[in-house]
């Protein structure tokens, strides 16, 4: 099973980093793979992790109101991605939803 988050920070660096990382540290301990600046396929085994996880994350948003969007899909099982991407990520994402 997985998942898709992506986060959209509205402020500028250093802060921006900063925040990245804090939202980077709630998939600590899960395998992932970003195929995009901020959109993760995040691969977990059961609905519970999924929501531990966005706990964690709303969590950071809630503490920066404002300057975090935060978008987060369905738990799915399988599924087929399609886009333009580097050959090696179809790879990692593959790994990831099969």
């Amino acid at each position: 099973m997985h998942f898709l988050v992506s986060w959209d920070i509205k402020v500028a660096e250093p802060e921006w980093t900063k925040l990245n990382q804090q939202l980077k540290q709630c998939l600590e301990g899960y395998s992932w793979v970003k195929p995009l600046k901020t959109v993760y396929v995040v691969k977990v085994s059961d609905n519970e992790e999924k929501k531990a996880i966005k706990e964690k994350l709303n969590a950071v948003a809630k503490t920066n109101q404002g300057k975090i969007n935060i978008l987060i899909t369905p738990l799915m099982e399988g599924g087929i991605y399609n886009g333009w991407l580097p050959v090696d990520l179809w790879d990692k994402i593959k790994k990831r939803t099969s």
